[in-house]
């Protein structure tokens, strides 16, 4: 469940997002997501009641300092029944006084985890947000997608369990998803196109259909389709104006966040946009490391802006018995680059370029993006 609570300048996005531990509890991670038109710091106290029928009232408070930012992230973590429970929260702090109200259903015999929408579910991308197992999911919390939806679940289950599912447009299906027959405890994820889908609002039903336990769990997600409104094209550290990243950071709704995103890239073009987009994807994958996305790295930044080399080559600079890699480009202005791995943690350092704009850069201490995209992440 997402819910979106305006006070004042300040926007409160809650996500529950829960899996389960065993017959009688669920991990719960509530993320309480603040986005301000003025930028948010300081100190902030999240207050939480849990109310669940037949049980004592329980509650528990988490600090938290906020860096200087228009957005700021607070987690909380809890272990919790089956059973239904109602959430009340309240987060006060230098100009921020807001409050919330959400929920998480009953289960009965089958039990499943919260049905997570994501960027990317695999086993190589170890800087993504949760950690399943092998695998490594990249949630979308604001669920806006173009191009490519991945889902998951995790049913806690003896007996055989067939997954169906459905996207539906108001309240037709338009894209069904093909049945799944599991023996017993399983995760279960997949990748859902969205080329087909015209920009809008629609809806995932995923159900679990347990015939030995004859129970029947559904859960369902809403989210977007739009061509300017996914991680990539939110990811404009490089491209825009100092200006251009100030006004974005300013803006506190999904709606706001959408038609700027969409006046940003129209102004640049449909072919810089899509070569735009190749680069980002190459850099994900070609210069990701443990703990950073490949986009966040030197090389990830050089090659979203620059493109491939024209020219790359191991140098010796006479430092250290490390290695050194030289990136060159003949064409759009001869710029030179050095990249050195001096501590072998995998990820090249930019350590020399006669690029004026790179001697100005420093990296962004967050990033003005429409969801959680880097460096955090749990392990289970």
């Amino acid at each position: 469940m997402l819910m979106l609570i305006i006070l004042g300048a300040v926007n409160l996005e809650v996500s529950e997002v829960w899996f389960p531990i065993n017959r009688n509890l669920r991990h719960l991670i509530l993320v309480y997501g603040l986005r301000s038109d003025k930028k948010l710091s300081g100190n902030v106290s999240l207050s939480i009641t849990f109310i669940s029928p037949g049980k004592a009232e329980f509650s528990d408070v988490v600090k938290q300092k906020l860096p200087k930012s228009n957005y700021s992230i607070i987690f909380y973590e809890g272990a919790v029944g089956w059973d239904s429970v109602e959430i009340f929260a309240k987060i006060k702090g230098k100009g921020i006084n807001l409050e919330s109200k959400s929920s998480i259903q009953n289960f009965e015999r089958v039990k499943t985890s919260s049905l997570i929408l994501a960027y990317q579910i695999s086993e190589t991308d170890s800087s993504a947000l949760f950690r399943r197992g092998e695998l490594f999911i990249r949630p979308c919390f604001t669920c806006v997608f173009w191009g490519e939806m991945f889902y998951y679940l995790e049913v806690l289950a003896d007996s055989p369990f067939t997954v169906i599912g459905a996207v539906f447009k108001e309240d037709k299906p338009i894209l069904r998803i093909s049945p799944r027959t599991f023996s017993s405890s399983s995760s279960v994820y997949s990748k859902i196109p969205l080329s087909d889908l015209e920009d809008g609002k629609y809806r995932l039903v995923i159900e679990v259909i347990s015939p030995k336990e004859n129970e029947k769990v559904s859960l369902e997600r809403e989210f977007f389709v739009s061509m300017y409104g996914d991680d990539i094209a939110s990811f404009i550290d490089y491209v825009a104006s100092p200006k251009e990243k100030a006004e974005f950071e300013k803006i506190t709704t999904l709606e706001g966040k959408l038609k700027f995103l969409k006046d940003f890239w129209e102004r640049r073009g449909l072919e810089f946009y899509k070569e735009f987009r190749e680069r980002v994807r190459y850099a994900d994958s070609a210069f990701s490391t443990k703990t950073l996305r490949g986009r966040y790295t030197d090389m990830g930044r050089i090659y979203i802006k620059r493109g491939k080399p024209d020219e790359i080559s191991r140098v010796d600079i006479g430092l250290q018995d490390k290695p050194y890699v030289r990136w060159f480009y003949y064409s759009g202005g001869g710029y030179d680059y050095i990249f050195g791995d001096p501590v072998g943690t995998g990820e090249y350092i930019l350590i020399k370029t006669n690029d004026p704009e790179e001697a100005r850069f420093s990296r962004p201490t967050n990033v003005p993006s429409l969801d959680i995209n880097r460096e955090t992440q749990w392990r289970w």
